[in-house]
């Protein structure tokens, strides 16, 4: 059951991985638009399966609760916070 779980976290924080691709390294390579599309419609589907895989193993309450900690609302009224002490 543990391993299955690391299974489960693993895929969750590698399925942000593909799109700071598509942002980050993607663009930069020297290809074609229609090679760089490709590239960017295979990791986006490779993203979305590793999160959706992970949902299956760890279950949508623990997924749901990290993914919100995730979210730039939350981090900017954090460091809003923060910032006002």
């Amino acid at each position: 059951m543990q391993n299955l779980q690391k299974l489960g976290w693993f895929l969750f924080i590698a399925s942000f991985l593909p799109w700071l691709a598509i942002l980050f390294i993607v663009p930069f390579l020297p290809l074609s638009i229609a090679e760089k599309t490709q590239i960017d419609v295979v990791l986006a589907v490779l993203a979305e399966v590793c999160f959706w895989l992970s949902v299956v193993i760890l279950g949508k309450e623990v997924v749901t609760k990290y993914r919100s900690y995730l979210n730039p609302r939350y981090l900017w009224n954090k460091i809003r916070k923060f910032n006002r002490r």
